[in-house]
């Protein structure tokens, strides 16, 4: 079974597109693409990892629950805009963290990259900077051994598992991917 990870989809977050610079016109229009993005991309038996701010969903939880439902989503590390969702009342599992493991690297996932344990000494996957600070916050920073999955640096599609241990197999050290449209030149030699 392949397992994707992404964060920060903020669905009905109309400040997320300037915020973000997201190229969509309407909340509504970035919503569709989202969904339409995820769905081309992720298989009906995949196992879907959400690092966070599924929704702008400050209140209830109706909306992440909602949006998380139609992502098919399987597991949701909660993030900061994740507050109004109970985990108790939710119809999936709703962590503050989880470790995934695939092949020979191992992965603290987290939605806020200073939520890490001190000691912690694997790979990281968060979310929550967006694409807001891609010096110190990339897609992928070999050296610090973090990796960005928020949907912004990942051209609002999930990454699968497989595909990340690929990359990350194929990074020299000091490798610094700010998106993963580096991370594709990287694999294609350029």
């Amino acid at each position: 079974m392949t397992r994707y990870v992404i964060s920060d989809h903020h669905f009905g977050h109309a400040n997320i597109i300037e915020y973000c610079d997201r190229p969509f016109s309407s909340v509504g229009q970035m919503d569709g693409e989202l969904l339409n993005r995820h769905y081309e991309t992720v298989e009906d038996d995949a196992l879907l990892v959400h690092l966070g701010d599924v929704a702008m969903d400050m209140r209830d939880g109706a909306e992440t629950i909602d949006y998380f439902q139609r992502l098919g989503g399987d597991l949701l590390v909660r993030g900061n805009h994740d507050i109004g969702l109970d985990a108790e009342a939710a119809p999936f599992p709703v962590l503050e963290s989880c470790t995934l493991e695939q092949g020979d690297y191992r992965f603290h996932c987290t939605h806020r990259p200073a939520d890490v344990p001190d000691d912690w000494d694997g790979w990281v996957i968060h979310g929550h900077i967006h694409n807001n600070d891609t010096d110190a916050y990339p897609f992928v920073n070999y050296d610090a051994r973090r990796v960005n999955v928020s949907s912004d640096v990942l051209e609002f599609r999930p990454l699968s598992l497989d595909a990340l241990t690929e990359l990350l197999d194929a990074c020299p050290p000091g490798t610094h991917l700010e998106t993963v449209a580096d991370a594709r030149e990287l694999l294609d030699g350029g």
